[in-house]
Order: structure tokens, then C-alpha cells, then sequence
């Protein structure tokens, strides 16, 4: 079980913000125009495709952004 994922936080090239992370289960890209939309995706990622069982969720979800953590 995971009990943590950092995601990494890129400006995309059209606007808006990209992010990866490397699970246990393989890794994941998502965006969003906003932060605001950016967490709602990575939620969706991380709840909907790779931890479907609640015991398997991660405890701890942070966005590594310029150098700063952001906790989801």
C-alpha cells in the first residue's frame, strides 16, 4: 500500500499546469487549467484509475510545486 504520492508540477506549453507521479501501480500524467481543476484531476486519477479500494488509498497526496509542497 502506498501511503504517500508526490506529484510534480509543470506549467504546460498551451496554458494551465501538468503533473506526474510514479505509483506502485505505474505512473500517472493529468492537467488542468487551474489549480483548483488540477486537484479535482488528480483526485480523479488517483481515486478513480489506480486506488479504487479505500484501504488502498494513499494517506498523504502532495503537489511539489517551484520548489514548495502543496497537500491535496
Amino acid at each position: 500500500m502506498t501511503n504517500e504520492i508526490e506529484f510534480q508540477v509543470e506549467p504546460d506549453e498551451e496554458g494551465g499546469y501538468v503533473v506526474r507521479a510514479k505509483l506502485d501501480k505505474g505512473s500517472t500524467i493529468t492537467q488542468g487549467d487551474t489549480l483548483a481543476e488540477l486537484k479535482t484531476m488528480i483526485k480523479d486519477a488517483i481515486y478513480g484509475c489506480f486506488f479504487d479500494k479505500p484501504a488502498e488509498r494513499p494517506h498523504l497526496v502532495q503537489l511539489h510545486i517551484d520548489g514548495v509542497f502543496v497537500t491535496v
